[in-house]
């Protein structure tokens, strides 16, 4: 998947393609995959869904080239491993929408007791804090709500949020209801959960859940942002 951060700039340079393909001039992309086992090629909705909208947008107009390759060690191009991959753009276009479920990660540097709407006086450990949650449109107002610390609160999170510091959000775009069954992934690698947090609605124990140590630096919790992110989707293809 491409790009690993939001890249404005790549924007610029489709939409500019796509422009001169309208006046009669013809152009391409060319994606290097520098690793010999990928299966396919797809833009990263997840961290940049406008780039991949743009993309989308420009296939009909400009040639799209994900080449696979592998470097000798004398920095020469294995060509026996030179692929062009598929992109599965059904996937892409049904999965790049404003929408789905998202994983917020809080730090809270003391451990303390706080209210926390219906659920009473709750005491916080000490660490790191995985909320999972969804949207079902506007995936992206929500996660820049949970950055504010100005808002009207609402949601148990919101009370968290007020005495932890915002760490990172990890949206996972998809059409499909995944909130509870991630949910239930990262409670098999966290510490420690808090009991009807976030879960008032469905059956699940909990959507947040504690680690002492940054959950990043974890390759278990990796793991499952990869599954829900890429891997799911090979099911489809």
């Amino acid at each position: 998947m491409f790009p690993d951060a939001v890249t404005v700039r790549g924007r610029r340079h489709i939409d500019e393609l796509s422009r001169l393909s309208g006046s009669g001039i013809a152009g391409a992309i060319l994606f290097l995959i520098q690793w010999p086992f990928s299966e396919f090629f797809m833009p990263e909705h997840h961290t940049d869904l406008e780039f991949s909208n743009t993309l989308c947008r420009a296939k009909e107009k400009i040639k799209i080239f994900p080449l696979s390759l592998s470097w000798n060690r004398d920095f020469s191009i294995n060509l026996s491993q030179v692929r062009i991959l598929d992109i599965p753009w059904s996937i892409i276009e049904k999965e790049a929408k404003d929408r789905g479920s998202y994983l917020l990660l809080l730090r809270l540097p003391e451990e303390t007791t706080a209210d926390v709407g219906s659920l009473g006086k709750v005491h916080f450990r000490s660490g790191y804090y995985i909320y999972i949650g969804s949207a079902k449109k506007n995936l992206s107002k929500r996660i820049e709500r949970h950055k504010r610390l100005r808002k009207k609160l609402f949601w148990h999170i919101d009370h968290l949020r007020e005495i932890a510091d915002f760490h990172v959000a990890l949206p996972i775009r998809t059409q499909d209801a995944l909130e509870c069954e991630i949910a239930a992934a990262i409670k098999k690698v966290a510490e420690w959960e808090i009991t009807r947090f976030g879960s008032s609605d469905c059956s699940c124990d909990s959507h947040l859940f504690g680690t002492l140590n940054d959950p990043l630096a974890s390759p278990h919790f990796h793991s499952i942002l990869q599954f829900y992110r890429m891997e799911r989707l090979l099911k489809d293809l």
